[in-house]
């Protein structure tokens, strides 16, 4: 038996191609190669390129810098004739081999908006996959750190949106078409960020005008939501509680003289939550809409320490006061000899507390539900916008229409 299947390998086994075959096909491809000129017979064609990207890490998003940065890889693919053999001439089963990308025609991919200096996606020191019908296959992995706007309008809860853009200099748009395997980036080996949720990407294709030369640009999309949990438990409710909190001011007793110190301990809180916010958001034009709502919580703060000390010197008076009898209709006082306009001041005290607490309360509880339903109305209108399809369209460096 064992002796059959040794004759049986010697007949069926083929012998694989060896390191001088691998090198013959090298010199045979480097000879007359001119990598300067792009791939195509016909110079009039473009060259296609197809391209997918996979998102690996999501490392960064500093707002106060404008800079995100990501981890990714490119799938590039595009056929040059010129890099074609017949694999029955090394037999027959070299049908691949790896080329460094500085010995073939390659695009000179470069980042459009980086937050640092510009670098080539594809380097002279990486390898691509080259097949023998001239398929060309390039796998290149890099960190990319591009600027991108943001707003801090719906902070905690708010979603930005950044593009990655790339371009090929020194080529036109006819040239070089960039052709998109797929309308979203690939999340397949995404891990997770802590602090931002993926929500939506695309990919397509937008033209530039630049200096009146149309250029392709592949723009990569990233919508990405921040993870407002933490943000909730840490600065909405307690500012949430504060605001209820400081409400029972005018339900405790004048006369146990906590009033002004409560008030004034609970304004101080509003200012520290202040300053926590304002520490952790960027220097940006437009005003975070927690930061418009702390700042009512500050003011109707402030309002209520002056409220406070109107009472409490009201309430200590010792000689009646006179009011008018609309002033008595405000405060609801009821007093039986009409044509005696002096009031005790602890009953006018009284009044202005249940006055100051209705008052107080209903501003309160506007400013919070405002807040939640601008925040809700505002993130519906986002939704909306980034569900949109992007159309594939062209534009001048400026971002108008060409």
């Amino acid at each position: 038996m064992e002796a059959f299947l040794l004759i049986l390998c010697w007949f069926q086994c083929v012998e694989g191609y060896s390191i001088k075959q691998k090198a013959q096909l090298h010199a045979n491809l480097s000879s007359g190669y001119d990598r300067m000129i792009r791939p195509g017979l016909n110079q009039t064609v473009p060259t296609i390129i197809n391209i997918n990207f996979y998102l690996t890490s999501l490392e960064e998003f500093a707002m106060e810098k404008s800079k995100m940065t990501v981890m990714g890889s490119f799938g590039l693919e595009w056929t040059d004739s010129r890099l074609t053999w017949n694999s029955t001439n090394f037999d027959g089963d070299l049908n691949q081999t790896s080329l460094f990308v500085s010995n073939i025609w390659a695009p000179y991919f470069i980042l459009f908006n980086p937050h640092y200096e510009q670098m080539p996606i594809l380097s002279g020191e990486q390898s691509c996959n080259v097949y023998a019908n001239g398929k060309i296959v390039c796998l290149p992995s890099d960190r990319f750190v591009v600027t991108c706007s943001n707003s801090i309008d719906f902070y905690p809860f708010d979603t930005q949106n950044c593009t990655l853009r790339f371009y090929v200099p020194g080529y036109l748009a006819s040239d070089i078409v960039f052709q998109p395997l797929s309308p979203t980036i690939h999340m397949d080996y995404f891990e997770e960020n802590g602090q931002w949720f993926v929500k939506n990407t695309k990919n397509y294709i937008n033209r530039y005008s630049i200096n009146g030369i149309n250029v392709a640009v592949l723009q990569l999309e990233v919508i990405m939501q921040r993870r407002s949990k933490y943000y909730i438990f840490s600065f909405l409710l307690p500012t949430i509680y504060i605001n209820l909190l400081q409400i029972f001011v005018f339900v405790l007793p004048v006369d146990s003289n906590e009033r002004v110190g409560f008030s004034i301990g609970v304004l101080i809180s509003v200012v520290i939550f202040l300053t926590i916010i304002l520490d952790k958001l960027p220097v940006a034009p437009n005003v975070s809409n927690f930061m418009t709502k702390l700042l009512f919580d500050m003011v109707f703060s402030s309002l209520m320490v002056l409220a406070v000390i109107i009472v409490s010197r009201m309430h200590h008076k010792e000689t009646d006061v006179k009011l008018p009898r609309f002033m008595k209709k405000i405060l609801r006082i009821k007093d039986e000899d009409t044509e005696n306009t002096a009031v005790h001041p602890k009953k006018i005290a009284k009044s202005l507390d249940i006055l100051f607490l209705i008052a107080f309360s209903i501003a309160v509880v506007l400013n919070i539900v405002f807040y939640f339903i601008f925040c809700a109305v505002s993130g519906a209108t986002l939704k909306s916008f980034h569900s949109s399809n992007r159309p594939e369209d062209t534009r001048s460096i400026f971002g108008r229409p060409s």
